[in-house]
C-alpha cells in the first residue's frame, strides 16, 4: 500500500518512525495527482511563460476595463490575481458562463465578459505553443492509467478538503485501485463529512476515520483528541515584543519538561520570518520555511541597482552602492535593450567570489532557465530584465542547516502536525484568517450558488488547521497586538485561555540584550544651527521633539526616507485628502451630489494612477465610509456654515520665526471659525495634563498660532471614520507651550542632534541603521 501526505514533512515524519524494517512506500499528494494525469504533446509552462502569454491574451481593447494595467512589470505584479480566479474555477470545474448575474454589481456581466474573452485567447495562446498549466489541466489531461495500475492499494492521510478536479481524480483511480482515506472530522471541516455520506459513509464529529471509498465502508473511528490543552494568550502594544515573547515561551515549555524538538512556532504571517530570526543569538529555532533568497546578496545588489535607478539623485542608494562593492558600469547599461545571450553575463556582474556557494549555485541555475525563458522574447531593456529575474528569484530559498531544535512553520506547513507546545504569533484579525485575493471578481453570493468555495469555506479550512494544531497540543501560547488600531482575531473568542499579564519592560531587555550584542555606538552631532533661518512646520518641530537626530537627518542632511511598498495606510490618508479637496472645492446641494462627486474624484484618480488591487479595495471602503461625513456636512451647510479656507498654505512670524503650514480646512458661520485637520487613523488626545505637556505634537495649536489674525477661532480633529468633531482636551496648555517650544529655539546656537531616549520612537524610525541607536 502506497501511503500518501499533504506535505513533504509528513511523508518525511512517517519514514522516522520506522526503525530497520522494510519501509512502505510514502509521497505526498501534489507528487500522486502530478503522476496521475498526463497531457499528450504538451509540456507544462512556467510562471514565466504563462505571464507573458497572459499578457499577450490581454491585448484587446475592452480589457482595460478592468482595470489592470498592461505595462510590462505591473501587469505581471498583478496577474496573479487573474491566475487564482482562472485555476479556482478550473478545478472546481464551474465554466465561467454559469456565473450568475444576479446580485452583483453593474458592470459584473461586462466584467465577466472580458474574463471570459481573455480566458479563451490564453488557451489558444497554450494550445499554439503546446503547453499546459493549471487552468487548462482539468480540460487537456487524461489518466495515466498505467501509472496507477503500478500503485496497489493507496491510503491518503486527508488534511482540509479536496477540489472538484481531485475528487474526480479518486473516482477514476477507484478503477485500478482500492482507495483508502483517513480524515480527522471536526465541525470545521463538514464539506469533508458531507462528501463521505454522498459515497454512502457515515461519520461521527470529533473523530479520526479510515474508510474505503470503492466498498463505501468505513472500517474505523477513533477519538481525534485526547487532554484538552492549556492554552495561554498575551497581547502586547506591539509586534515589536512578539519575537522575545517567542523565545519566554520556548523557555517555560523546557522548564516544564517538553523537548525543544516537541516545540513549534507557527506563523500565521510568515514576512515574520526574518525579524525572529534576527533574535536567535543561539541558532535554536529551524525554519521549515527556508531562507529566501530575497536576503541573498546577490538579490541585495540587484534590488540596490534598481532601486538607484528608479530614484535617481537620492543619497541613501548612492550609499547603498558603495557599500555594496556594485561596479557603476552596470547601472549605466540599465536601459539598455539586451538580448537572452546577454543576459547570463549582464547578470553575472552581481554575483562575487566570496559570495557564499549555497546561494550562487541556486543563481547560476535560475540564470540558466531564465535564459532559455528570455530566447521565446524579444528584446528587453536591462532594468526590466533584472526586475523579472528577481520576481523569478524571491520564490527561492535556502534550506536552514543550523541545527536548530524548535520549528518554525507557516500554518499551511503545519498540516496534520502534532506537537506538545506550540506557540503561535502574529494571531491579529488582519491577518488570521489570511483573506484570499480569489474573491476579486466574484462575490461570496455568486460563488455559493455556483458551488464554488466561500468565504466562510475558506475561514472554517483555516480554523481546522488552527483546531488540529492546537488540540493535538499539551501546551499552547498565543500572542496578538492589541491597540486603537489592531484586534485579535476573532477565532481567539472558540478559545478557552488564561489571559496573562506582563510587564513591557522585562520584554523590551530581551530585545535590548539581543541589540547590545552589535557594536553600533549611538552615533550624535554638535553644530551651530539656526531653526529660524527657514520656514517652520508643525511637521518639523514635532520630528525634532521626538527625536533631534531624526531631525537633523531629515531637515539638516536632507537625507530621503526610504520608499515605501506599493501601498501602506499612508496612501489612504492621501486619497481621502484629494476626494474631500474636489468634493468641497464648490457648494454641493445633498449628500447624494456629494457622494457622486467622490466617486467622480476618486475614477478620475484611478485612471491618473498606477493603483493597486489593495488601493482600489481601500479606496471603496473609504468611500463607503465618507457617506456619514456627507450627511454631517449637510447638516451643518443647513446650519449655517460654509468653507472658508480649502487646504490652503499659511503663513506667520513669530518671535522672528516664519511659521508655514497647509491648513485641511477652516469653515465660517456667524463670523466664527472653526479650524479642523481631517484624519483617517487613531486621534491621540491627551488625557491627563502632565502628558499633554511632554507631547511632541502640537499641530492644531500650530495652526491655531498660523491663524490668530482671523480672530475667534476654535480647533478640532475632525475624525473621518466616525464622522465627529475632536477636541483637543488641553488645548489652551499646549498653545502655552508650543509658544514656549519656538522661545527656546529662538536664535542661533550650538545644538547637539542626539537620538531619542523614547526607544518607542525608534523601532520604526526610517533612520535606525543610520544613528547606532539600540532598540
Amino acid at each position: 500500500m502506497i501511503e500518501v501526505f499533504s506535505t513533504a514533512r509528513q511523508v518525511r515524519e512517517f519514514y522516522e518512525s520506522f526503525d530497520n524494517q522494510l519501509l512502505p512506500k510514502a509521497i505526498t499528494i501534489a507528487e500522486f495527482e502530478s503522476k496521475a494525469w498526463i497531457v499528450p504533446d504538451a509540456m507544462q509552462a512556467d510562471d514565466d511563460t504563462r505571464a507573458i502569454l497572459m499578457r499577450e491574451a490581454a491585448a484587446f481593447e475592452n480589457f482595460e476595463k478592468l482595470k489592470i494595467p498592461r505595462e510590462f512589470m505591473v501587469f505581471l505584479q498583478n496577474s496573479e490575481y487573474i491566475f487564482r480566479f482562472f485555476e479556482e474555477l478550473a478545478h472546481e470545474e464551474a465554466e465561467i458562463d454559469a456565473l450568475d448575474l444576479s446580485d452583483t454589481y453593474a458592470e459584473f456581466s461586462e466584467h465577466i465578459a472580458i474574463l471570459k474573452e481573455l480566458l479563451a485567447r490564453y488557451c489558444a495562446l497554450l494550445e499554439k505553443n503546446s503547453l499546459y498549466d493549471a487552468i487548462t489541466l482539468p480540460k487537456t489531461a487524461r489518466l495515466n492509467n498505467s501509472y496507477l495500475s503500478s500503485l496497489g492499494d493507496i491510503r491518503i492521510h486527508l488534511e482540509g478538503y479536496l477540489s472538484a478536479f481531485e475528487l474526480k481524480l479518486l473516482k477514476e483511480a477507484e478503477k485500478f485501485c482500492d482507495i483508502y482515506i483517513v480524515t480527522p472530522i471536526t465541525a470545521y471541516n463538514q464539506k469533508v463529512k458531507k462528501w463521505l455520506e454522498n459515497n454512502g459513509i457515515t461519520t461521527s464529529l470529533d473523530t479520526l476515520a479510515e474508510c474505503c471509498l470503492n466498498r463505501s465502508e468505513l472500517i474505523k473511528e477513533t477519538k481525534l483528541y485526547g487532554k484538552t490543552p492549556k492554552i495561554f494568550y498575551q497581547s502586547f502594544s506591539s509586534a515589536v515584543y512578539e519575537s522575545a515573547f517567542v523565545f519566554e515561551k520556548i523557555e517555560m515549555m523546557v522548564n516544564m519538561g517538553i523537548e525543544p524538538e516537541n516545540i513549534a512556532v507557527v506563523l500565521p504571517d510568515e514576512s515574520f520570518a526574518p525579524f525572529l530570526r534576527e533574535f536567535d543569538r543561539l541558532n535554536n529555532l529551524n525554519f521549515a520555511m527556508g531562507f529566501s533568497m530575497k536576503e541573498s546578496l546577490f538579490f541585495k545588489r540587484a534590488e540596490a541597482v534598481l532601486k538607484k535607478y528608479a530614484q535617481n539623485g537620492e543619497i541613501e542608494h548612492e550609499e547603498r552602492i558603495k557599500r555594496l562593492g556594485i561596479d557603476e558600469k552596470i547601472y549605466v547599461d540599465l536601459p539598455k535593450k539586451i538580448t537572452a545571450s546577454d543576459v547570463q553575463s549582464k547578470l553575472q556582474a552581481f554575483i562575487k567570489d566570496n559570495d557564499p556557494k549555497e546561494q550562487t549555485d541556486i543563481v547560476k541555475v535560475e540564470l540558466f532557465l531564465f535564459k532559455k525563458f528570455l530566447g521565446n522574447m524579444e528584446t528587453l531593456a536591462l532594468h526590466d530584465a533584472l526586475r523579472l529575474f528577481l520576481k523569478r528569484l524571491q520564490n527561492r530559498s535556502l534550506d536552514d542547516n543550523r541545527g536548530g531544535k524548535v520549528t518554525v512553520m507557516g500554518v499551511l506547513e503545519s498540516r496534520g502536525a502534532k506537537y506538545k507546545g506550540v506557540i503561535i504569533v502574529r494571531f491579529n484579525d488582519d491577518i488570521v484568517p489570511k483573506r484570499s485575493n480569489k474573491d476579486m471578481f466574484i462575490s461570496s453570493s455568486v460563488r455559493a450558488r455556483c458551488g464554488l468555495p466561500s468565504m466562510e469555506d475558506r475561514e472554517n479550512l483555516q480554523r481546522f488547521f488552527y483546531g488540529r494544531l492546537i488540540n493535538n497540543a499539551s501546551v499552547v501560547a498565543i500572542s496578538a497586538v492589541e491597540n486603537e488600531d489592531k484586534l485579535p482575531s476573532r477565532f481567539l473568542k472558540t478559545l478557552e485561555f488564561e489571559r496573562l499579564g506582563y510587564d513591557e519592560k522585562s520584554y523590551s531587555d530581551i530585545i535590548i540584550k539581543k541589540a547590545s550584542q552589535v557594536k553600533n555606538e549611538p552615533k550624535s552631532f554638535r553644530m551651530e544651527y539656526d531653526f529660524f533661518e527657514k520656514p517652520l512646520s508643525s511637521t518639523a518641530l514635532k520630528t525634532y521633539l521626538e527625536c533631534s537626530l531624526k531631525y537633523f537627518f531629515r531637515y539638516i542632511k536632507r537625507y530621503e526616507e526610504p520608499k515605501r511598498l506599493k501601498y501602506d495606510a499612508r496612501d489612504a490618508g492621501n486619497f481621502v485628502h484629494e476626494v474631500l479637496r474636489g468634493v468641497f472645492a464648490q457648494p454641493l446641494d445633498s449628500a447624494e451630489q456629494m457622494r457622486k462627486k467622490a466617486c467622480e474624484i476618486a475614477n478620475q484618480i484611478r485612471s491618473s494612477y498606477d493603483t493597486s488591487v489593495i488601493w482600489e479595495l481601500e479606496a471603496d471602503i473609504w468611500l463607503k465610509k465618507l457617506e456619514s461625513v456627507f450627511a454631517k456636512e449637510m447638516k451643518r451647510y443647513e446650519e449655517g456654515w460654509r468653507v472658508f479656507k480649502l487646504e490652503e498654505w499659511f503663513e506667520r512670524n513669530f518671535e522672528g520665526a516664519r511659521l508655514v503650514g497647509k491648513i485641511d480646512r477652516i469653515d465660517i458661520f456667524s463670523g466664527k471659525y472653526l479650524l479642523f485637520d481631517y484624519k483617517t487613523g487613531r486621534i491621540n488626545t491627551q488625557k491627563r495634563l502632565e502628558k499633554a505637556l511632554e507631547a511632541s505634537d502640537f499641530q492644531l495649536e500650530f495652526y491655531a498660532l498660523l491663524c490668530e489674525d482671523l480672530g475667534e477661532i476654535n480647533t478640532a480633529f475632525y475624525d473621518l471614520n466616525e464622522a465627529k468633531f475632536v477636541e483637543d482636551n488641553f488645548f489652551d496648555e499646549k498653545k502655552a507651550r508650543l509658544a514656549e517650544h519656538l522661545l527656546e529655539l529662538k536664535g542661533k546656537k550650538e545644538y547637539v542632534f542626539e537620538t531619542s531616549h523614547d526607544k518607542k520612537q525608534c523601532f520604526f524610525c526610517p533612520y535606525k541603521m543610520l544613528c547606532g541607536a539600540q532598540i
